[in-house]
């Protein structure tokens, strides 16, 4: 792609980001004394509007409303596809595709749980509008040995099969396996797609994001479950970027989770992970993926970066506004809604400081 039509997608998206809430509509929300309140400034005053064109200002579901945002992100993805050629727009497919894999986990959460949540074909927004799959072979599984059964053929097949003779089904290793596909048909895609600073940025991204999912599938299997060492292994993504093999068998071996919290703080993510804090972890590495893509969006180097960031942020909004509706539903107070949103404080630990840091190292070596 060359330099004039690289920066026409940065100026694209860095529009688009412009038009996304910022703090003093986080504010207003927040101070709203209903949800019927935010539904109407949220139809009226945003670009939300369309994508809840059809929703009831006085009768708003979350489930609802998180179907429309959805319906909003992926009008975005269409148009940076239609806005891109070549290796831009081959990542930003795959991407966009994976999307289908999150449909399939709603159907394995759902076969988990005994079919508590009835799943309607709302509920996979993707597949519906765009898989490649049918929505009639996701939801006519009430097992994994049929849903494996019905994917036969699709890339999905393989994965699932070893889950398919299980009367008991292990959500987590099933989630983990798919995890795994996911990043295999991505880097496939970015290696073949991508040259110099857009396939660089991608390799911090995805190879940071890997790193710290590894790290915290290894601490909730040892924290829930009594697995081995092999079998913790082998649900692992295959990236080794500033964690080795080495380091995640390391932990998988540990005795006991303060002995893996202990390795864990000693490692270049410890920051993320304090040992005396672990209620806090979630919201650390949360805040430091959304400081690393707005750092990246602020820079406007990458171009395929610039728009991976703003998809990334795009989705943080929609997340940001569903909790604020959630926390007026139930008449919390604004200071503690306020600490449920992502990015609306400056973050503790200096995180800001370390994705910028992260971000002038560079890859791994």
């Amino acid at each position: 792609m060359n330099i004039g039509a690289a920066q026409e997608i940065n100026v694209k998206c860095r529009a688009m980001y412009a038009r996304l809430l910022d703090r003093r509509e986080y504010d207003l929300l927040i101070s709203m004394k209903s949800v019927s309140q935010i539904a109407e400034y949220l139809m009226k005053q945003t670009p939300y509007a369309y994508a809840l064109r059809d929703i009831d200002e006085n009768d708003v579901h979350r489930g609802r409303l998180e179907q429309c945002f959805k319906r909003s992100l992926f009008y975005d993805y269409e148009s940076l596809l239609k806005f891109t050629a070549g290796g831009y727009k081959a990542v930003i497919n795959a991407m966009f595709e994976s999307n289908e894999i999150d449909d399939i986990k709603l159907v394995v959460s759902s076969i988990c749980s005994d079919n508590e949540h009835m799943l309607t074909p709302e509920d996979l927004e993707y597949t519906r509008s765009y898989g490649k799959i049918s929505v009639a072979s996701l939801l006519g599984a009430d097992t994994m040995e049929a849903l494996a059964g019905n994917l036969s053929g699709t890339r999905y097949y393989k994965p699932l099969l070893p889950f398919a003779v299980r009367e008991n089904p292990d959500f987590l290793k099933i989630d983990n396996a798919l995890n795994i596909l996911d990043y295999k048909t991505k880097t496939e895609v970015f290696n073949k797609s991508l040259r110099g600073p857009g396939r660089k940025i991608l390799s911090l991204i995805y190879g940071i994001k890997t790193d710290i999912e590894n790290i915290l599938f290894i601490y909730r299997i040892k924290k829930l479950y009594r697995y081995t060492t092999g079998e913790i292994m082998r649900y692992l993504i295959p990236c080794e970027y500033w964690i080795g093999q080495k380091d995640l068998l390391s932990f998988a071996e540990c005795d006991s989770l303060d002995e893996i919290a202990e390795k864990i703080e000693r490692t270049k993510y410890g920051f993320l992970f304090p040992k005396d804090r672990e209620h806090e972890w979630e919201t650390l590495h949360t805040e430091f993926f959304y400081r690393i893509y707005k750092n990246i969006l602020r820079r406007n180097g990458s171009s395929i970066g610039v728009a991976l960031s703003y998809l990334y942020l795009k989705e943080t909004d929609m997340k940001n506004i569903v909790m604020i509706v959630e926390g007026v539903r139930y008449s919390l107070r604004p200071d503690m809604i306020a600490s449920f949103i992502i990015g609306y404080r400056q973050p503790p630990g200096g995180i800001r400081n370390a994705a910028a840091r992260l971000l002038d190292a560079g890859p791994a070596a």
